[in-house]
């Protein structure tokens, strides 16, 4: 009995183990319904769509279409019911589009640089044709040389002989340095010990033992009136006919420049009135009297000269090929910035900036078109000033003593305080003649016969800086009625004496008035002031130690005008 229960126990176990294991299968096969193949087994596709792009070097190009994001299956409609195949979505990615910049010797002042392509597309780097090997400017970076140094000592001014700062020059890329490791790079010009007598554009050497005489002419104005404009009306075209120029202008000049005997001459602007010398014969005629006198003389531009149609780079170009004529056109604002140094035994005594207050109204499109002449706005740019104020610096530092002038056309605002010393108002016409006024201060002399036009610096800055720079003396023009010599806060003040009967210009009527004529000749019985200004500086310090207004004897000589009322 025992024997067969033990035999029924080990059946009943055997067929539980088969019925777990039936039922283990059924359940497997159940779970792993949905790994049976597609055909057994319908997919459902989660759409993304992908727009159409052009292909690059960087990725294939495509067609508008969308991709399933569970099996990667392509297809050209937002349901999925036709399909595609890569093929007919894609093309493939171009080839980059290669560049190749040669290679470069690496020296003491640069690196170099391995030879190398560029994408024009992309932008990538490649080290060989093919665009198979990507490289970057890093790797492809040749390290620069050592410089090849040799040593220059100082050598010291002689006379008009520039000398030479100590410094070290490199045989290979020829840079200047100021140390002897390479590290301080400097430009040549700063290896040069400038002489003194080098500063400046031009130099007028005077003898020793005498006082300098420099006289300033201005507002010439010539009219040719046998070039006026069709429909210029308002001229005297007897009084200004072409063959008058003689007797209005050349022989007041030849007077003037006899009597006075001076060593430099300035002309202080509208030597020309442009728009009647569209031809250039009036400017050529006036400068070959002023060659005539075998004199130095510098001129600068006013608001009328540039109104010529022959354009103020012929003019300029007609100065600087004067022999006797210092002019240099610099490419600043305006047209002749320059300066012109006095010297006087191996010693710059002074220095005259003849500068441009740039404007001219009625600027022909000649005078235009160079990009630096205006005629929209007046008074000194900042590159004017950027380039005297080194300059100036630089003499300064190298002889404090020497004395600066300044010589333009157009007066500052600073001038109506000046004049205001000696009863000036912009609110009345005035008649006022310094040089009759017992009160006067010493030195002061002219007079002052209508109002200023055209001031400007209103906020006075540029009045500053040069007071700042030790400007001594200031000597303009346009005033044809003003005439006054002025010392002001240390500073001379001077309008020119007009030196033509061009334009407008003054006379003195019966009872010493002072008048101005309008665009004609002065009435019978009257005398005309015509004339030069005239600076004497000391032969010692440079210093101004005389000033006075030299009238033509046909135009009241040297007037006594202490017999005239005010």
């Amino acid at each position: 009995m025992k024997t067969t229960k033990t035999k029924r126990w080990k059946l009943l176990s055997i067929l539980t183990l088969c019925l777990l294991t039936c039922l283990l299968f059924a359940v497997g096969c159940k779970n792993n319904k949905d790994s049976l193949p597609t055909s057994q087994a319908p997919h459902e596709h989660t759409l993304r769509k992908v727009y159409e792009r052009d292909a690059t070097c960087l990725q294939d190009g495509c067609v508008t279409h969308w991709e399933c994001t569970g099996c990667g299956q392509y297809f050209l409609d937002a349901i999925g019911k036709t399909t595609a195949t890569y093929d007919e979505v894609f093309c493939e990615k171009l080839d980059h589009s290669l560049v190749k910049t040669d290679a470069v010797s690496a020296n003491c002042d640069h690196d170099g640089s391995k030879e190398f392509w560029t994408c024009s597309s992309c932008g990538k780097l490649f080290a060989d044709a093919n665009g198979a090997k990507e490289t970057s400017k890093k790797e492809l970076k040749i390290p620069a040389k050592a410089h090849s140094l040799t040593h220059v000592s100082r050598v010291e001014v002689n006379g008009r002989q520039n000398g030479v700062k100590e410094h070290w020059f490199c045989s290979s890329c020829e840079g200047y340095f100021a140390d002897d490791k390479g590290e301080e790079k400097i430009e040549e010009e700063d290896t040069i010990l400038f002489s003194l007598l080098n500063v400046p554009d031009f130099l007028v050497e005077i003898p020793t033992g005498r006082d300098p005489i420099i006289l300033q002419l201005t507002d010439t104005q010539i009219i040719d009136a046998g070039q006026a404009r069709v429909g210029r009306t308002g001229i005297d075209k007897n009084f200004w006919a072409t063959g008058n120029m003689d007797e209005r202008c050349f022989n007041y000049l030849r007077e003037i420049v006899t009597a006075t005997n001076p060593d430099f001459i300035i002309v202080t602007g509208d030597i020309v009135y442009g728009e009647f010398d569209d031809n250039g014969t009036a400017l050529q005629k006036f400068i070959a009297v002023m060659e005539s006198f075998q004199i130095p003389w510098s001129p600068i531009f006013g608001n009328h000269d540039n109104e010529s149609k022959m354009g103020v780079d012929w003019q300029c170009k007609q100065f600087e090929n004067a022999e006797y004529c210092l002019f240099e056109q610099k490419q600043l604002s305006g047209n002749g910035n320059y300066s012109v140094g006095i010297a006087q035994g191996g010693e710059l005594k002074r220095v005259f900036y003849m500068l441009d207050t740039v404007y001219c109204g009625n600027a022909s499109s000649e005078s235009l078109s160079n990009g630096h002449t205006y005629n929209d706005r007046i008074g000194f740019q900042d590159d004017q000033r950027q380039w005297y104020k080194k300059e100036i610096n630089l003499i300064k530092e190298l002889s404090p003593s020497t004395k600066i002038s300044f010589a333009y056309h157009i007066q500052q605002s600073i001038f109506i305080n000046v004049l205001a010393q000696y009863g000036y108002s912009a609110s009345q016409k005035p008649n006022i003649v310094i040089s009759s006024l017992p009160n006067r201060n010493v030195g002061d002399f002219g007079y002052i016969a209508a109002n200023i036009e055209n001031p400007w610096d209103h906020n006075g800055a540029v009045y500053r800086e040069m007071k700042a720079l030790g400007v001594d003396s200031v000597f303009v023009g346009h005033e044809h009625s003003v005439s006054a010599s002025i010392v002001y806060e240390g500073i001379r003040f001077q309008f020119g004496q007009k030196s033509s009967e061009y334009d407008c210009y003054n006379y003195v009527d019966a009872n010493g008035k002072i008048c101005q004529t309008q665009y004609t000749s002065h009435p019978a019985g009257t005398t005309p002031l015509i004339g030069g200004s005239v600076v004497v500086l000391d032969k010692n310090s440079g210093a101004i130690s005389n000033a006075y207004i030299y009238y033509c004897n046909n135009a009241g000589g040297q007037i006594d005008w202490s017999t005239f009322g005010n």
